[in-house]
Parts: structure tokens; C-alpha cells; sequence
């Protein structure tokens, strides 16, 4: 299993995209064949955000608890 670390760019990475992608679809004179690509890539790409996070949240939750920083 990847490192925390690792999960976190990765999730961030698919969000980035996410974005991107919306970006992409406010430019002007967009074919309506390429929006609809677009449209259908920005769908993936939330599924995949979503994906990772959930992998993220998981990967959090079995990870043993930490006491706190120890007491003098």
C-alpha cells in the first residue's frame, strides 16, 4: 500500500484535473462534439477524485491512533 504521502498527491493530482477540465469547457468557441468530450472526461475525473479520496480516507482510518505527544 502507497504511503500516505503518496495518496495525498495523487488525490490532489485528480482534483487539479477536476478543475482543469472545467477550465477547459469555459473557453470560447468550443465545438459542441469537443464539449461533450470534455463534459464526459470531467465525469471520469470527479469518479476518479471521489476514488481517491475514499482510498485517502481509508488508508487514514487504519492507521493506528496515535496518545498525543507525551506527557513531561
Amino acid at each position: 500500500m502507497p504511503d500516505l504521502k503518496t495518496l495525498v498527491m495523487k488525490a490532489n493530482a485528480a482534483h487539479q484535473e477536476v478543475r482543469n477540465l472545467i477550465v477547459m469547457q469555459l473557453r470560447p468557441n468550443q465545438s459542441p462534439e469537443k464539449l461533450a468530450n470534455l463534459r464526459l472526461l470531467e465525469r471520469s475525473a470527479r469518479a476518479e477524485a471521489r476514488l481517491r479520496d475514499m482510498v485517502l480516507e481509508h488508508h487514514k482510518s487504519q492507521q493506528p491512533k496515535s496518545a498525543g505527544p507525551p506527557q513531561a
